[in-house]
């Protein structure tokens, strides 16, 4: 009994976080930090020091990467407040020929890097509406592709907040971009599945005129100024960790170029070149608010993630799954589907994918070495699949399943049998992706 008890224990904890969230209705940072002092207790850690390893896996969460996620945020509030979003939408609606529905669902991919996934159907829904009647394509075709192309990016490719959180809980905040390019592989079949599934569905689901008017944000740059904020972090952080790859050299010209490619000088320097482009004193200070208010709530909810992952590593349950590890009990296919798993129950739980990636990424990071996984890539393959299973599935305690279902008309019946159905095939391919790219690189 004794040698389970640990184990016992994390079952309880995980169901407590759950049921506090999705029964009780806590606060998720209220969840976490009642769960980081029962935890500790229940095992057995000293009163004082359950206190100092709570505030140490805080503070040290935060300051890997902090900064990254309030830069993250402005430059997402820039491009949607500048009409960037607006105007790369517009461009995808003056092409003359392609397949629009495929297109606008690679576009809601790039911008699901930047733009929260919520914003950004609200902004570019008014295109799908008007590239559904202008191409007779199926309205729910076209806000399905949209939706779906949005959450692909938002739940696996930095400098979105889950994908970030994940990062910095696991020990892999120096190879976000490396986790950049895992991600984008495996989002394209599963943008790809996605736009399927819409074409496939789409012409059957019930739809109704909506009153829902989205905003359209008056536009205040060029298309390359948009095309520019938009790939120029993505570009850095990924040539970054391309050189990191392929060259140990230490010339001066690299050392820039890995300078750049940090994750948050990077994204400084992307919404640096923002403000430039857009140079209204009140306008920027404004913009810049938003993104920081923002940040607030997800900086708060991952530093709660990271003192539960602090005192689950001061716990025995890290030497149990050690002894599992060198039994052969626990393989890397084994410990991707476990974070796969862990993470869409948690989302199908309490809705939120951000939430579930920070809790999930905590209750995994202490047992990451025990179970072999040291390796970047590794630790990168374990963020995306733990941000398949934040995909799976999306349904009526979702907030962006009302945002999608509310803008696009749908009745209840419909938006399940279109958004929920289409965010459990996402899932599922995105962790085959996963699993295919370990057996390929691992």
């Amino acid at each position: 009994m004794a040698e389970i008890y640990p184990v016992l224990l994390l079952v309880i904890t995980i169901a407590f976080i759950i049921v506090s969230g999705s029964y009780l209705k806590w606060h998720p940072f209220l969840s976490l930090v009642v769960a980081a002092i029962g935890f500790g207790l229940l095992a057995g850690i000293p009163v004082l020091q359950i206190i100092s390893t709570m505030s140490s896996g805080f503070g040290s969460l935060l300051g890997a990467i902090g900064l990254i996620v309030v830069l993250g945020s402005i430059l997402g509030t820039v491009l949607e407040e500048s009409g960037s979003v607006q105007q790369l939408g517009n461009a995808l609606q003056r092409r003359a020929k392609g397949n629009p529905s495929l297109d606008i669902a690679f576009l809601g991919m790039f911008l699901g890097i930047p733009v929260f996934c919520d914003s950004g159907f609200i902004i570019l829904v008014s295109l799908a509406k008007s590239i559904s009647a202008t191409a007779s394509i199926p309205l729910p075709t076209m806000t399905l592709s949209l939706s779906g192309g949005l959450y692909t990016t938002h739940t696996l490719v930095p400098p979105t907040p889950g994908p970030v959180a994940a990062a910095g809980n696991l020990g892999a905040s120096s190879s976000l971009g490396l986790i950049i390019l895992l991600g984008i592989v495996v989002s394209i079949p599963v943008v790809i599945v996605a736009h399927y599934y819409a074409r496939r569905i789409g012409k059957h689901l019930h739809f109704e005129g909506t009153t829902h008017q989205t905003a359209v944000q008056p536009i205040q740059g060029s298309m390359f100024k948009s095309l520019l904020l938009l790939a120029l972090p993505v570009v850095l952080i990924a040539t970054a960790s391309l050189l990191e790859l392929l060259y140990k050299g230490d010339s001066f010209i690299f050392t820039i170029l890995r300078f750049a490619g940090n994750p948050m000088i990077a994204l400084l320097l992307t919404v640096s070149l923002a403000l430039l482009f857009f140079q209204s004193q009140r306008q920027s200070k404004a913009w810049i608010g938003k993104g920081v208010l923002q940040a607030g709530p997800i900086l708060v909810l991952t530093g709660c993630g990271g003192a539960l992952g602090a005192v689950l590593k001061a716990s025995p349950i890290a030497d149990m799954i050690s002894a599992w590890a060198n039994d052969q009990t626990l393989s890397g296919i084994g410990f991707l589907f476990i974070g796969f798993l862990i993470s869409s129950l948690f989302k199908t739980a309490q809705g939120s994918s951000t939430s579930a990636i920070v809790i999930v990424s905590a209750l995994m990071a202490p047992l990451t070495m025990e179970a072999g996984f040291s390796d970047p890539i590794q630790l990168s393959l374990l963020v995306l699949a733990i941000g398949a299973g934040a995909m799976t599935v999306s349904h009526a305690n979702d907030s962006y399943f009302w945002v999608v279902s509310q803008f696009s008309g749908f009745d209840l019946g419909s938006a399940y049998r279109g958004i929920t159905i289409m965010s459990f095939f996402q899932g599922v391919t995105a962790l085959l992706m996963v699993l295919l790219l370990y057996f390929i690189v691992v």
